[in-house]
């Protein structure tokens, strides 16, 4: 019972706790539904929610690719404008770098000639201030009077002495006024002209006297009468002499008075050369007029001695036909007859007299116009001192021009009336110009003569100097003792420098500048070689920290240099050679200079070469400066020598046999101022081109400057080609603007030939070859007239019109350029903004660059060659 009422009670707790947990799972189901029902509201709330934030996400994914989209448009926007505009402003950069470097090798260029004009100018003041006092040398006046011959000298004499070898050399000398030299200089050569114009008078009455002679065998005797007329002229020339003599004297001091204060100081050099040669000129002035007196005087008594009808030839006869008169009437007879001769003489002697005075007013007519004519040069003389050499080269061309016209303009006056002797004159003036250049080539022909004869010597004194130790006797060598010979250990590590000692500088320059002959260096050595020798002296000179030795062969070197450009300056192989050298010795003192911009190419060895106590930068723009002139030098030889062959290769030889077979119409055969055996071709510019090209790869020139010199050659051949072009109507026509094309073809296939095409040089080209196309194309429509345009852009709108101007058929099958279509050329090309120059600058020189062009040999390879002389330079 007791299990029973235990297992009831159980089985009632049992009840009911399966009750409460049926009442706890009814619970829990609710609660369980409940959350379901509240987790599926969330869910779609929640999914709702994601629903939307997708859609934001991927708006504002849109958004933010477009703004990406935006921002790369912006960035490549402004990359592209900044980009353009570093490049503008890169090119503005590089025409400013361009103008001012221009500017300043023109300013280098104006300064090298100003130096040479200033020691040319110094050399003149030093010969004129050692001038020696003049001496004249004369004969006596005794003997002048009987003789004809009469000498003078004015040559300067070193036994005589001149009050300047007095003064003391530490005395300051004054300067030389132009304007008063230039004065007294003009007095001195009237006084010279004015003895000259006497002595030439003394001259014709001498001969007169001899001819006198010659018909009388005796001179009469002189009566009383005669001897008193003769006193009576003589007193009147002494006076006119004294007067003579008292107006130069006064002129004399009017000069002295009028000239600057700084010139007649008396211790003045030219002061007193001047007044001493005008105080030794009125001397010999002097003793010519009191020898024309007494001549005078001697040929008068023979003129009134003659007798015309041989009665009163002797006064023995007239004394004893007197005697034998002894009628009165007879007497009388005789004096009238007397009186008769003396009126037949007097008036004879009137004649004469007015002959005389007519000749000699004929002459001072010609000294007055000598001395305008004088006048005129010392004027032309004082002005062309003030000017530059080009512009005084056309200055005395203008006054030669002018003097010539108005030579013709006279001539043709003087025989205005004379047609024959018009013709007669220009026939004689023709022959004497051929006479004077048959002369001028006799000149050249034996100057090439005599400079083959000279090189021919010049090598054999080369020969006998090296074959000196050759030619000593066997007896010689026995008799020399025999000294032992000392044989130097062979160094095995050198340091690349050359020791010298100070006073072996001026004989390194000497033997390696200045003697130097480029040819054989340039073939037989490695390019280079003296600029690589300079600079092994250089760094020995650093190495012993030597300022003073650094800086005397430094500027020894560039003297040298210049001295023997000024030398052989026209010689394109010195020019070419130095330039080369220049550059050279210029890369070696950047690459060895220890900046690091320089160093990025050098071998460690080479670093170990650098100079290592004084820096050489003011050296190397020096020497900058130097290699510039040195280019415009060459560039000014390469234009002399291409001169004379650009018209007639590029324009006058017809390449293209056939094309240009019919003459233009309209135009008058020109003829060729040159002979067909001398004209030159195409071929001979080529042929000069690559002796150029050759010569300046043999001296070792940089690359970037070949290219530079030939860009600046090929300039020359266009604007010269060009600028004739512009002036010559009979070369404006189709087939010579073929011929052009096919010649500029040729210079473009030696570019490439040579591997310059990246050089400019086609670019130089392009005016010639619009040109050229220009008279090729069609020259009718508007089309044509906008295809021109566009075209021609390297050509200005005043070369376009030229050209079209000067258009002429060469056929019946072409027509010339109308009017209309020129103006509507030029209505197309109105807003273009171009030069209104019609002519290229041919004088124009690009500015020269040297980019630096380090060297790989090793300094401590190199050894200095027996034939240069250098045996006192030591490896080191």
């Amino acid at each position: 019972e007791e299990e029973a009422k235990n297992a009831t009670n159980r089985v009632l707790n049992l009840q009911e706790e399966i009750a409460k947990l049926r009442k706890e799972l009814h619970q829990t189901q609710s609660e369980k539904k409940s959350i379901q029902e509240k987790a599926e509201i969330y869910k779609q709330e929640t999914d709702q929610l994601v629903l939307e934030l997708k859609e934001q996400n991927t708006l504002l994914k849109k958004e933010k690719d477009e703004l990406n989209h935006r921002i790369q448009d912006q960035a490549k926007e402004m990359t592209d404008a900044m980009e353009k505009r570093l490049v503008e402003e890169t090119k503005q950069l590089e025409l400013d770098l361009n103008d001012e470097r221009l500017r300043y090798q023109n300013l280098l260029n104006e300064f090298s000639r100003l130096e040479e004009r200033y020691d040319d100018l110094k050399d003149e003041m030093k010969l004129m201030v050692n001038i020696s006092k003049p001496g004249h040398k004369r004969t006596d006046s005794t003997h002048s009077s009987n003789e004809s011959e009469y000498t003078y000298s004015s040559e300067i004499t070193e036994a005589e002495e001149f009050p300047m070898r007095t003064e003391e050399p530490s005395e300051k000398k004054a300067p030389l006024d132009m304007s008063l030299f230039l004065k007294l200089q003009k007095r001195v050569t009237e006084l010279e002209q004015e003895k000259q114009s006497l002595q030439d008078e003394l001259d014709r009455k001498e001969e007169q006297v001899l001819r006198a002679k010659a018909k009388e065998e005796e001179r009469p005797q002189m009566r009383g009468a005669e001897l008193e007329y003769e006193s009576l002229k003589r007193q009147e020339l002494e006076s006119e002499n004294k007067k003579l003599k008292n107006e130069l004297n006064e002129l004399r001091k009017a000069l002295t008075e009028k000239s600057a204060p700084g010139a007649n100081v008396p211790g003045t050099p030219v002061y007193r050369v001047l007044v001493e040669q005008m105080t030794s000129i009125s001397e010999e002035l002097e003793v010519r007029k009191e020898e024309v007196l007494i001549l005078r005087s001697q040929l008068m008594s023979q003129k009134e001695a003659i007798q015309p009808k041989n009665t009163m030839t002797d006064s023995t006869i007239l004394l004893e036909d007197v005697q034998k008169m002894k009628d009165k009437g007879e007497i009388a007879q005789a004096y009238i007859g007397l009186k008769e001769t003396n009126r037949l003489l007097e008036s004879q002697l009137q004649t004469q007299k007015r002959s005389h005075d007519n000749e000699l007013e004929a002459l001072r007519g010609e000294i007055q116009s000598l001395k305008e004519e004088n006048n005129r040069q010392q004027q032309l003389l004082a002005q062309n001192l003030q000017l530059p050499p080009e512009a005084r080269i056309e200055a005395s061309l203008q006054h030669e021009i002018t003097r010539l016209t108005n030579e013709n303009l006279y001539c043709e006056e003087l025989y205005g009336d004379d047609p024959m002797k018009y013709q007669s004159y220009r026939i004689s003036l023709y022959k004497r110009m051929i006479d004077l250049m048959e002369q001028l080539e006799k000149q050249d022909k034996t100057v090439r003569k005599l400079k083959k004869q000279l090189k021919v010597f010049a090598k054999k004194i080369d020969e006998l100097e090296v074959g000196q130790m050759e030619n000593i006797s066997p007896g010689q060598i026995i008799d020399e003792p025999i000294h032992p010979v000392n044989i130097p250990r062979k160094e095995k590590d050198f340091q690349g420098m050359l020791e010298y000692k100070k006073e072996d500088e001026p004989k390194l320059v000497k033997n390696l500048i200045l003697d130097l002959k480029p040819r054989g260096v340039a073939v037989n050595l490695i390019p280079g070689l003296p600029a690589y020798i300079l600079f092994m002296c250089v760094r020995h000179a650093d190495y012993l920290n030597d300022d003073q030795k650094v800086r005397s062969l430094l500027t020894s070197t560039i003297n040298g240099i210049k001295k023997i450009l000024k030398k052989r300056g026209d010689d394109f192989e010195t020019v070419s050679f130095w330039l080369s050298n220049t550059c050279r010795f210029l890369h070696c003192l950047k690459q060895y200079s220890g900046e690091e911009g320089f160093m990025k190419h050098n071998t460690p060895r080479q670093n170990e070469h650098c100079l290592t106590n004084f820096d050489l930068a003011e050296y190397r723009q020096v020497l900058s400066d130097l290699a510039i002139q040195i280019y415009q030098q060459l560039v000014r030889v390469l234009e002399n020598i291409l001169q004379p062959m650009i018209v007639s290769g590029m324009l006058e030889h017809e390449t293209i046999q056939g094309v240009s077979g019919v003459k233009p119409t309209g135009l008058r055969k020109r003829t060729s101022s040159i002979a067909d055996e001398g004209t030159y071709t195409l071929d001979s510019i080529i042929r000069q081109l690559n002796t150029f090209h050759s010569i300046m790869c043999q001296h070792g020139m940089d690359p970037e400057l070949i290219k530079q010199v030939v860009k600046q050659t090929f300039y020359i051949i266009g604007a010269v080609t060009l600028n004739n072009l512009l002036l010559r109507k009979d070369m404006c026509s189709w087939s010579k603007g073929m011929q052009i094309r096919y010649n500029v073809s040729q210079l473009e296939e030696w570019l490439r030939d040579k591997n310059l095409m990246t050089s400019g040089a086609k670019e130089t080209l392009e005016p010639l070859i619009q040109a050229a196309q220009l008279l090729q194309v069609k020259k009718k429509t508007d089309e044509d007239a906008e295809a021109i345009c566009s075209m021609c852009n390297a050509l200005t709108t005043a070369q376009i019109v030229k050209v079209l101007n000067l258009y002429t058929p060469v056929n019946e099958f072409e027509e010339r350029v109308t009017v209309s279509f020129i103006r509507t050329i030029q209505m197309r090309m109105r807003d273009r903004k171009d030069s209104p120059q019609l002519l290229m600058d041919a004088k124009h020189i690009f500015p020269v660059t040297f980019p630096f062009n380090p060297s790989s040999l090793a300094l401590e390879t190199i050894q200095t060659p027996a034939s240069l002389g250098l045996g006192f330079l030591t490896r080191v």
